[in-house]
């Protein structure tokens, strides 16, 4: 007899745990429109997201849409957002903290076109601009 657990029983075994921990989930409450609302909140005060931005979920009851438009504008797990599963939030927080792609040369190359062809004042309260941007932490 093997002790080797076959890949189907491994696959198996991961989503009862799965299914196990969103039991527990909806069982604690975190499927609530509350919870949903104060996950919001964390989230927009945390990073500093306008009341305009996240108004419609607030409401008694939150459209799909309205959830899919925050989600995706603010780039927000939404398995976190909707049912409070950790690993959406780990994974949201894991994707934040990777490095971001490198400028396209065309990107660059445009850039400098575009600063080449203000005035020197005008170069001058562009590059300010971006100054202002990074000590915002903006960038």
């Amino acid at each position: 007899m093997s002790i080797e657990i076959s890949e189907e029983a491994k696959k198996a075994l991961a989503d009862a745990a799965r299914q196990a921990a969103c039991r527990r989930l909806e069982r604690d409450g975190a499927h609530s429109t509350a919870a949903l609302q104060r996950r919001v909140m964390a989230i927009a005060q945390e990073r500093n997201i306008p009341p305009a931005d996240f108004a419609k979920l607030m409401h008694k009851r939150v459209s799909t849409g309205a959830v899919m438009t925050f989600c995706e504008k603010y780039k927000i797990s939404f398995d976190w957002l909707l049912c409070g599963d950790l690993r959406g939030l780990h994974r949201m927080t894991q994707e934040a903290k990777a490095t971001p792609t490198e400028m396209p040369e065309a990107q660059r190359k445009e850039i400098m076109a575009l600063f080449s062809a203000l005035s020197p004042k005008m170069q001058a309260v562009a590059l300010g601009c971006m100054q202002e941007l990074l000590t915002r932490g903006h960038l």
